[in-house]
C-alpha cells in the first residue's frame, strides 16, 4: 500500500510488475556544443548541452521481509535528462596553469509503471551538479629536473538513490518506509600533488581528501529498518609513489 503526505494509506502498491525478466535499457540523446583556442592557444574553452531520453532505465530494487532480503531489477519506462558541461585550461607561462569544468544535470522521472506515485521524482544516482577546479605550478630543478605542484578541488551536488524520495511506502512490514534517508547531500573534496621528476624517474607526495570530509559513496535503501545502508567514501589519505624507467 502507498502512504501519502498526510499519513493515510491508500490502495497504490509500493511496487508492482516485478518479473524474473527485465527488458534492456535504451537511451536516445542529442548534444551540441563547441570548442575554442583563444589567446594564442594558451586558453581552451570546450562546452555542450544534452539531452537524452532513456526508457527502461534498469534499477535495483532491495527489500526485505519475511522471506529474507532479495535485490531484483526492474525497469523505469521513461526517463529525461538534459543538462550543461563546460571545461576550460588556462596556460599562463610555462611554469602556471588553471583547469576546471562545471557540468549540471535536470533529471526527472517520466514514468515508472512499478511505481507511478514516483514520477516527476529525481532520476536516481544523478547529481545535480559535478564540477573541478585546480591549479598547477611546475618550476625546473638543475638541468635536469622538474618540480610540480597541483592543487585541485572537487565538487558533487546532492544526488538521489532511489525514485522513491519525498513519497512514503508501506514496507512488508507493515510500517510506513523513510526514503527520504536515500538522499546524499553536497560535498567537496580538495587533493595535492607534489612531483620531483628527471628524465627516467619520478617520485609523488600526493594527498586526497586532505580535509578529511565525510560523505556517502553509495547509499541502498532499506526503509523497512528505518534508513539505508551506506557505503562511507575514503578519508584523508596520504601517500607516496616512486617510478623508474629503464633505458
Amino acid at each position: 500500500k502507498y502512504v501519502n503526505a498526510s499519513g493515510a494509506v491508500t490502495t497504490t502498491p509500493s511496487l508492482s510488475d516485478v518479473n524474473d525478466l527485465f527488458k534492456k535499457e535504451v537511451s536516445k540523446a542529442a548534444e551540441a556544443g563547441f570548442k575554442a583556442s583563444l589567446l594564442d592557444n594558451h586558453l581552451s574553452i570546450n562546452g555542450a548541452v544534452f539531452y537524452t531520453k532513456v526508457e527502461n532505465g534498469q534499477f535495483f530494487n532491495f527489500f526485505a521481509g519475511p522471506f529474507g532480503l532479495l535485490r531484483v531489477v526492474t525497469n523505469i519506462d521513461k526517463e529525461t535528462l538534459k543538462g550543461a558541461e563546460v571545461d576550460f585550461r588556462w596556460k599562463a607561462n610555462d611554469m602556471f596553469s588553471l583547469f576546471g569544468g562545471f557540468g549540471t544535470v535536470d533529471g526527472k522521472i517520466d514514468q515508472y509503471r512499478g511505481r507511478p506515485y514516483t514520477a516527476g521524482n529525481e532520476v536516481p544516482y544523478a547529481p545535480k551538479y559535478t564540477g573541478n577546479l585546480g591549479a598547477e605550478f611546475t618550476y625546473p630543478v638543475g638541468e635536469s629536473m622538474e618540480l610540480v605542484v597541483r592543487l585541485d578541488g572537487t565538487a558533487v551536488g546532492e544526488t538521489w538513490f532511489h525514485p522513491v524520495q519525498d513519497d512514503s511506502v508501506q514496507t512488508l512490514f507493515g510500517a510506513p518506509g523513510n526514503y527520504g534517508k536515500t538522499r546524499r547531500d553536497a560535498y567537496e573534496l580538495f587533493n595535492a600533488r607534489i612531483s620531483l621528476r628527471s628524465d627516467n624517474w619520478d617520485a609523488t607526495l600526493w594527498g586526497r581528501n586532505l580535509g578529511d570530509k565525510n560523505y556517502l559513496a553509495e547509499v541502498i535503501p532499506a526503509p523497512e529498518f528505518g534508513g539505508s545502508f551506506i557505503h562511507a567514501g575514503t578519508g584523508r589519505a596520504i601517500g607516496l609513489d616512486m617510478s623508474y624507467k629503464f633505458k
